[in-house]
């Protein structure tokens, strides 16, 4: 009952003990009174939580419906919940509150089945966060009452944020060890010219509206700023260093007989812009050149003409010629129109309107995560046991099982931690060797070590002897020494002293063969010498003495090295050697 139940409770009333670890922060959250099961079984709305966002405020509530009596699916029992009081909460993601509606943290449903909890915050770290709740729960059942202490865990998202202001956005907005952070320009005042000038913190700067990605990589805080700059092209200077002649044979600068015309022309110019648009200058008497500065008229409509005329009063103004503007920005434009009306323009970028906007960059600093073995205990220790959580590594794969600052090793091989800091930054430890561990063994006339290992080196009394096996045939009295090297470093020196000085000799001459490994999963291989027969006959026998295998092997100039594999449960049985009129008798156990 305690079981089901409990694993039913836990989505219920998650945010609920979340919120005892924060208390006061995000107070105001308020129950849905709708929120129900049918049947009648602790409930949760919403039945998970939307995720948060780094750099983002964040603010969602809960409600949890907990019925004081219902029935546990697991067995049938009608369980009565008669009070919860949160005991404590770790692995909440930084920068996270959550706040129950019940300061002291019991609750008793029997008085009021709806509570709720607000989660808000900033979160600073993307990362999936694994939260542990540990709770009290009093509960009945058919007359018997429980106080159960329960661990949970729950799991919340935070996902990686993005930042941004008037002028420009960026991600990601913080990170542990090093961040890469994208940055874009929002401001484009096209078609008018547009300046950017980045700041990025780290001794970069740009120019573009995309610029390279920046990176950060030593920990800290850094000011990024962005100027951007709408500019507009301004016609600053008109020149005119010359005219053609349709200003002459009015009545104000009459052609005259033999003496032609007379008088000069009064000089101005009418800007023009796309929608029809004008500016009409100064008029400059009796010149056939002119020169207009301070124009600072700002070409915002374009495209744009600009046409030259002589003023008179009384016949009507004459025109001298127009020049059409090219759309080519800033820079200094030569007239040359009409026959004969000559000059320049020129036109500036002038800056319109102005926008400095910036953000910050954090960078935080990964745990130091150094690793070490205790050769006194054997045990593995993160030298820094402060973390918030530690996550073990053997051979690059998870070991699950562990959890804490210093560990017994489960097996042998490469050892690594992930620590992590009450921030969410993780890092690596450095990888420490665990060597195998174990002794010669002895099965009838082989000596046997584990196999699977690289090399495999045999002494007898000091001189080599066999092959590169995990095992070795008798000799005789004397010091067996075998050289293992397991990879990674590890190379193990292992002994055996065979002496049967003063032990009864069943037989002069012996059959020598053994089997390895033993234990084994129904597998094993069967090694011998000195085989005499054609075939060494054999059997495999149960416990009752019932024969369940049989068959034969043929000795190779009376060695015998054959693999033996068969369908067991796991138990004890007996392999019955026949080699003429020698007989052996050894013991296999399967797991």
């Amino acid at each position: 009952m305690k079981a089901s139940f409990f694993r039913a409770l836990l989505p219920a009333t998650a945010f609920l003990f979340l919120g005892q670890a924060l208390q006061a922060q995000c107070d105001g959250c308020v129950p849905d009174l709708t929120c129900t099961a049918s049947p009648a079984y602790p409930t949760l709305c919403p039945a998970s939580g939307p995720d948060a966002t780094a750099g983002v405020y964040y603010q969602a509530d809960f409600t949890f419906w907990m019925p004081a009596t219902f029935s546990d699916p697991g067995t049938g029992f009608t369980v009565d919940l008669e009070q919860i009081t949160i005991t404590g909460v770790t692995g909440l993601p930084f920068g996270l509150a959550f706040t129950a509606n019940e300061p002291s943290g019991v609750y008793y449903p029997p008085q009021n089945e709806y509570g709720c909890a607000r989660v808000c915050g900033t979160p600073i770290i993307p990362g999936t966060y694994t939260v542990t709740i540990d709770v009290l729960a009093h509960v009945s059942a058919s007359g018997i009452s429980l106080d159960v202490p329960q661990t949970f865990s729950t799991v919340l998202t935070v996902l990686p944020g993005s930042g941004g202001n008037t002028s420009f956005s960026y991600a990601p907005v913080n990170g542990c060890g090093a961040v890469t952070t994208v940055f874009e320009a929002l401001i484009d005042g096209s078609p008018s010219p547009t300046a950017y000038a980045w700041d990025f913190g780290n001794g970069n700067t740009s120019d573009a509206a995309l610029p390279p990605a920046q990176t950060y990589d030593e920990p800290g805080t850094y000011l990024v700023s962005l100027q951007t700059v709408i500019g507009g092209y301004v016609l600053g200077e008109v020149i005119l260093t010359g005219v053609n002649s349709n200003w002459c044979g009015d009545v104000e600068e009459p052609n005259l007989p033999i003496v032609g015309c007379t008088g000069s022309p009064d000089l101005y110019f009418v800007l023009t812009d796309a929608n029809g648009g004008s500016y009409t200058s100064s008029t400059q008497d009796n010149t056939t050149t002119a020169q207009w500065q301070n124009v600072q008229q700002l070409l915002s409509t374009p495209p744009y003409s600009i046409s030259f005329y002589d003023e008179d009063a009384v016949s009507g103004d004459d025109l001298l010629g127009t020049f059409n503007i090219p759309g080519n920005g800033e820079g200094t434009y030569f007239i040359n129109v009409a026959g004969g009306t000559t000059g320049s323009l020129v036109i500036a970028n002038v800056p319109q309107q102005t926008f400095l906007d910036s953000a910050l960059i954090t960078v935080l600093p990964l745990p130091a995560v150094a690793l070490a073995l205790n050769s006194a205990t054997g045990e593995l220790c993160a030298q820094d046991n402060t973390l918030a959580g530690y996550d073990w590594l053997l051979d690059g794969a998870e070991v699950p099982e562990l959890s804490g600052a210093c560990v017994t090793p489960t097996g042998p091989g490469l050892w690594s931690v992930i620590g992590t800091d009450a921030a969410g930054c993780s890092d690596t430890s450095n990888a420490v060797v665990v060597c195998p561990q174990f002794e010669i063994t002895r099965n009838g006339a082989v000596l046997q070590v584990p196999s699977g290992y690289l090399t495999y080196a045999w002494t007898y009394e000091g001189a080599p002897i066999g092959g590169n096996d995990p095992f070795l045939i008798l000799q005789g009295d004397g010091l067996y020494t075998v050289v293992v090297d397991a990879g990674n470093g590890c190379e193990l020196t292992l002994s055996f002293l065979h002496d049967t000085t003063g032990l009864e000799e069943h037989t002069s001459d012996p059959l020598l063969v053994g089997l390895f490994p033993n234990p084994n999963h129904g597998t094993f291989t069967l090694a011998g010498e000195s085989i005499r027969a054609n075939t060494l006959r054999w059997s495999l026998l149960d416990a009752s003495g019932r024969e369940l295998h049989h068959g034969s092997i043929a000795p190779n100039a009376g060695r015998v090295n054959a693999v033996l594999s068969m369908d067991l449960p796991a138990g004890a049985y007996l392999l019955r050697l026949i080699d003429d009129e020698r007989h052996a008798a050894l013991r296999v156990m399967v797991r």
